[in-house]
């Protein structure tokens, strides 16, 4: 691995660790905290603002330091300050080596795994026990779900946990079937 890799991986553990730290334990906010993270993960992915802002070279650490403590001013101050301290020392892009360093930590620290399903409704309390019964005998371990609604998707279910998807979406199988589509020779056989 090199060397700059393995530096990026140390620097993405010492700031999940000082994150995981600032959670003090209370098994609440360990998992808010992850929350959070993911929103900031999914903004820096999908908007490119972050990225501009916080990856601009030119800008002064100091400068990074006050644009990040404006933009992350809504989230808890565990999470705030360390993203503050990542924009300043440009850093920011390891903000997806942080988050997953974060998740792996606060599974041990709850001695449970956090999977992320997003439906494009509102799950219901029979649909929740059935999801939550499955993980855990597939994990052989309690399971926390993170619910997150996206109409997007327009219906099925996607599930991540530990680095892997299942995406049972109807956005996705229609995308499938669109390619498979246009991939078919035009015409049939006489």
């Amino acid at each position: 691995m090199p060397a700059n890799r393995n530096i990026d991986d140390k620097k993405a553990r010492i700031y999940a660790q000082a994150v995981l730290d600032s959670a003090h334990g209370d098994r609440e906010m360990l998992v808010e905290y992850y929350d959070e993270f993911r929103t900031v993960f999914n903004e820096y992915k999908q908007e490119n603002r972050l990225s501009r802002i916080f990856g601009e070279k030119l800008a002064t650490p100091e400068k990074r330091a006050e644009m990040a403590e404006a933009a992350f001013q809504p989230f808890a101050p565990g999470i705030r300050e360390v993203l503050v301290v990542m924009a300043a020392r440009g850093d920011f892009d390891l903000i997806n080596f942080v988050v997953e360093d974060y998740k792996y930590m606060a599974e041990e620290q709850l001695d449970a795994v956090l999977v992320t399903v997003t439906t494009a409704v509102e799950l219901d309390d029979h649909l929740r026990e059935v999801i939550t019964d499955k993980l855990e005998k597939d994990f052989g371990r309690d399971v926390i779900i993170r619910e997150f609604v996206d109409k997007g998707i327009v219906g099925g279910i996607i599930m991540s946990a530990h680095g892997r998807t299942i995406d049972a979406s109807i956005a996705t199988q229609l995308e499938k079937a669109r390619a498979a589509l246009a991939a078919a020779p035009v015409g049939g056989e006489r």
